[in-house]
């Protein structure tokens, strides 16, 4: 049976394809990854993405998401929108743990 609820799909933070610690040491490319949470206060400097079904990275998602200059708390929870995945994340400080 489906949930109706309006909060975060439960599926969705399995890691049915795995997780991945990212950290504050290079850009992190070919993430394919739809959500992210924060492990310790993180600033994002680049976070883009798109389509889960091409991997074409089209879309920048700070300005959108509201996450520019912003430093993400730890224990945050970051989800791409439906049907599009996160492929280049830049990390300046902290770390995340995305999930596949």
């Amino acid at each position: 049976m489906a949930s109706k609820s309006k909060g975060v799909n439960p599926s969705r933070l399995i890691g049915t394809f795995g997780s991945e610690y990212l950290e504050a040491v290079t850009a992190h490319t070919a993430v394919n990854a739809y959500a992210f949470i924060v492990q310790e206060d993180t600033e994002i400097t680049t976070l883009s993405g798109g389509d889960a079904s091409t991997g074409v990275v089209v879309d920048d998602y700070l300005a959108p998401m509201s996450l520019s200059g912003v430093t993400l708390k730890q224990g945050a929870l970051v989800q791409a929108p439906a049907g599009e995945l996160f492929q280049s994340i830049t990390i300046t400080s902290g770390s995340v743990i995305v999930y596949k």
